[in-house]
């Protein structure tokens, strides 16, 4: 027996590579960190106990990826968002050291939805938050760039325009369920229409 296995380990195993079919369907939504991890969100702002299960699951039933974004009021103050006492967390994140490093998670969340669309996925939006949050607020109109927008979707705002890659953004607005409804419908029609 010794002398046949040692005879077995000098025949060079050919092994056959079996191509498998990419199931990827090659579309994605960046999403907020809450979005997709509600332990993320402040004390006392969760709406669900895991995650958004709503969005979640019209992601799933369309096949469409969710490109996690870092939360900035983590990243910035860490999760019991430590700040001097008095100042908001908005205020805390709109100064130039919280700008700064929104500015930073902005750039590494282009530079992989760069990545993304060189493997010709399709990139249709970009999902935030209530108006009441600081760093990822879209406000009503969707338009970042303006007030009360958060800091972090005023920042990916511009470098998404700085490379020239154009997508909608829309609040995800879980804290009202009459609103909630309103973005998974607008949503849905996004992943029907692309």
């Amino acid at each position: 027996m010794y002398r046949f296995n040692k005879l077995l380990r000098k025949i060079p195993i050919v092994k056959h590579r079996i191509r498998r079919q990419d199931g990827r369907a090659h579309r994605f939504v960046a999403v907020i960190d809450c979005i997709t991890n509600q332990n993320s969100r402040d004390l006392g702002a969760a709406i669900y106990p895991a995650m958004n299960w709503p969005v979640v699951q019209l992601c799933y039933q369309y096949d469409v990826a969710m490109l996690q974004m870092p939360c900035p009021e983590i990243a910035f103050l860490g999760f019991a968002r430590n700040r001097a006492p008095g100042v908001s967390i908005r205020e805390a994140l709109n100064t130039p050291d919280g700008i700064s490093c929104c500015r930073k998670i902005a750039i590494d969340v282009v530079d992989r939805i760069e990545q993304l669309l060189e493997q010709q996925a399709v990139f249709l939006a970009v999902l935030g938050g209530n108006s009441q949050s600081p760093g990822c607020a879209i406000n009503r109109d969707c338009e970042p760039r303006q007030i009360p927008s958060g800091v972090l979707m005023i920042e990916l705002t511009d470098e998404l325009q700085q490379r020239n890659i154009s997508v909608p953004f829309r609040a995800i607005r879980d804290a009202q369920s009459g609103l909630l409804n309103e973005d998974l419908q607008w949503l849905k029609q996004c992943f029907l229409k692309n």
